[in-house]
């Protein structure tokens, strides 16, 4: 479990951007905000606060982010709901007791609630600090949620399902994660593949897909490469990402490179309709 504890807003408020964008992506990743009132801690209680963090959480994959207005927020994955709960109530017995303050703490399921979370933590952003006070980075993290927003509600025809039949370009060098993606989408779209970068540019540019599944870790280029030429050249393109390591830097930066989405492998077919039916230009 990493612990940021400087600076911990600007990273945080990308990661709150992306969930928000799509909790989907962020299935099986939980959420533990413990919530502190506003008022002068010593610093013996943080360090104590990530003690029990570390002790509990030694091997767990995720980060805590210890943020300047008395806010903790640990994000992790592969723990029990049970076990992520008894983590904050420890760390609330603790400041109870020690410091004679009432703390409180959230528990969300990303996969489920994940614009409720994001919604909550830039509004407690803007509670907590005034105008002049946010930092840039969170400001335009704001902005850039709430145009999401506006998006989400904007109609679009062309993406109506059976207005349009998907046109879906999957670059995947594994054999076999290509013909479970042929075989679950084969009655739901268009489809094309191809096995390495090089032959994703030419694909992409004749075949004009709505949707790319694109793997990370491609035999002759990394899939990061694929996914700026194609925003480059197609800023409004939606590509998912897929790979097998499925932790959280993997997915941030997916997210933050302009991927509508990501998907760890071994994958479920409505992970796939999910994006066939959602963002289908």
């Amino acid at each position: 479990m990493e612990i940021l504890s400087t600076n911990a807003e600007g990273p945080l408020a990308g990661l709150a951007t992306s969930i928000g964008r799509d909790p989907a992506t962020w299935q099986d990743w939980l959420c533990l905000h413990i919530d502190i009132p506003d008022t002068n801690l010593e610093t013996d209680c943080f360090v104590w606060i990530k003690s029990i963090i570390e002790s509990y959480l030694p091997n767990i994959e995720g980060r805590a982010f210890f943020c300047q207005h008395k806010n903790v927020y640990i994000i992790c994955k592969d723990i029990a709901h049970d076990n992520l709960q008894q983590v904050g109530e420890l760390v609330c017995d603790f400041i109870q007791s020690e410091q004679k303050i009432t703390a409180h703490y959230h528990l969300y399921d990303l996969g489920q609630d994940g614009s409720r979370f994001s919604d909550g933590f830039f509004k407690a952003m803007r509670v907590v600090s005034s105008d002049h006070d946010i930092p840039e980075n969170i400001l335009n993290r704001m902005q850039e949620l709430t145009l999401f927003r506006m998006l989400e509600h904007t109609e679009n025809p062309a993406s109506s399902i059976g207005q349009h039949t998907a046109k879906v370009l999957l670059v995947e060098d594994d054999p076999v994660t290509r013909w479970m993606v042929r075989s679950a989408l084969k009655h739901e779209c268009d489809f094309a593949t191809v096995s390495e970068a090089h032959k994703a540019f030419d694909m992409y540019a004749s075949y004009q897909p709505d949707i790319v599944f694109l793997d990370i870790n491609l035999p002759d280029a990394n899939g990061y490469d694929v996914l700026q030429w194609i925003m480059h050249n197609d800023p409004g393109a939606t590509v998912v990402m897929f790979s097998s390591n499925g932790n959280l830097d993997n997915i941030a930066s997916s997210m933050e490179q302009g991927a509508s989405g990501f998907i760890a492998k071994p994958f479920l077919k409505e992970q796939l309709l999910h994006y066939i039916h959602n963002h289908s230009r």
